[in-house]
């Protein structure tokens, strides 16, 4: 089952054409992967953060406008040995039109050794919990 995030655009990320930003999708993004976050590490705790971005990418399907309400999903594309990939699919909430997709991959990090870590096998079972079901 998917994490699922709601929000409004906002009148300050749209552009001149009338549109939401193309970078603004990064963001919502972000806000989306808080409650991952929370999951795989209750405390939050900024100072032993434990992941970090390896590369981010976002497909736009449609235009999203000023008021309308976004619905995010987050799951889980793919688990490696240190590594997963986030899928993000943007819909517009009342429509269910898809308005774009994205993809994140994060990494199990030490910030003070600057390096990769195995995932924890507790990290694992979460990730596990939103893996998409590739057999439909």
């Amino acid at each position: 089952m998917p994490l699922v995030t709601t929000l409004q655009v906002r009148f300050n990320e749209c552009d001149a054409l009338g549109h939401v930003n193309n970078a603004v999708y990064y963001t919502y993004m972000e806000t989306a992967r808080t409650e991952l976050f929370r999951m795989l590490d209750p405390e939050m705790d900024v100072k032993n953060w434990k992941l970090i971005v390896a590369s981010t990418s976002c497909e736009y399907k449609a235009q999203a406008s000023f008021a309308q309400w976004l619905r995010i999903t987050t799951e889980i594309e793919r688990i490696g040995n240190s590594s997963f990939t986030v899928l993000h699919r943007i819909t517009d909430r009342d429509s269910g039109k898809l308005v774009a997709v994205g993809r994140a991959v994060l990494v199990h990090f030490d910030y003070r050794e600057q390096r990769s870590r195995p995932l924890t096998p507790e990290m694992r079972r979460t990730l596990e919990t939103l893996l998409i079901n590739t057999d439909e």
